[in-house]
């Protein structure tokens, strides 16, 4: 192309006129970046914890002085597995199967067995550290409301887990202290966390029991329960009342007064012995 005698390359024309619109189109882009897409919520507060127990439960068996009558306490647990599921736990007693699903960053819906339809909801309190559950409908049907969460507690086994709390809360090493008459003499007794113990004869663990339907077996008087059990005679340990006040526990042997082919039912009868915890 020729123009007032100079001849013009009209290839380079031509490739700056179809850049433009490209320019164009991304100087725009530029200015309008696309909407990043909000993250899933992952309701991490609450599934970084494996064991969940009910509070009310939880401060009985965690105060100074326990309740003689801990059996009779509500207690609840809740165990979530991997993916999505979750047990509903009568600690010791009843268990449920659940299916849960993050709603938001601290709360859940659980498709609980007998509501199907009409899931719980999981709302846990970054301020206190409780997780509150509500059932659908009105009325709570006598399940515990609120929980706090235990890390340390073994809940593989969750038919168990209730026992491993109660492991938690006696584990330590006591002084056992002599009976009237007796000279001093220092004995110690070493309860721990996983269940072993040392110092209470030759017995390979104790269970206690701190709740669930075998945990009523002592009637007279009413005491917390414990078993202390041989490998050897797993299906027959020995059953033995126990009582904590402040650093205190006590031990007393028990008689089965339950008639033969019944469940237990177990009198409290001797002491076996005192001990102050040290550590």
């Amino acid at each position: 192309m020729t123009f007032a005698g100079q001849k013009i390359d009209t290839t380079i024309m031509t490739k700056s006129i179809l850049l433009l619109p490209a320019a164009a189109l991304c100087w725009l882009a530029c200015q309008n970046p696309p909407a990043q897409q909000a993250a899933a919520p992952t309701a991490s507060a609450i599934l970084q914890h494996k064991y969940w127990v009910s509070k009310p439960f939880h401060d009985a068996l965690f105060a100074e002085n326990i309740v003689d009558t801990l059996a009779y306490l509500p207690c609840g647990e809740l165990v979530f597995r991997n993916l999505d599921t979750v047990f509903l736990t009568a600690c010791l007693s009843d268990t449920g199967l659940g299916k849960y699903k993050v709603t938001s960053d601290s709360t859940l819906e659980i498709a609980v067995e007998g509501f199907e339809g009409q899931p719980a909801t999981v709302r846990f309190d970054k301020a206190t550290g409780i997780l509150h559950f509500q059932l659908p409908g009105a009325t709570d049907a006598g399940w515990p409301m609120a929980y706090v969460a235990h890390d340390d507690i073994d809940a593989a086994a969750f038919d168990a887990a209730a026992v491993n709390l109660g492991r938690k809360r006696l584990a330590g090493s006591y002084t056992v202290l002599p009976a009237p008459g007796e000279a001093t003499v220092t004995a110690l007794v070493e309860l721990r966390a996983d269940g072993t113990q040392v110092g209470l004869g030759d017995f390979d663990a104790y269970e206690p029991w701190p709740s669930g339907a075998g945990s009523a077996f002592i009637q007279e008087p009413a005491r917390n329960l414990m078993y202390l059990v041989k490998n050897s005679e797993a299906e027959t340990p020995t059953a033995v009342a126990w009582q904590v006040r402040g650093d205190t526990l006590r031990i007393w042997d028990t008689k089965n007064i339950g008639a033969e082919g019944d469940l237990p039912e177990y009198r409290v009868d001797k002491l076996k012995g005192v001990y102050v915890k040290t550590k």
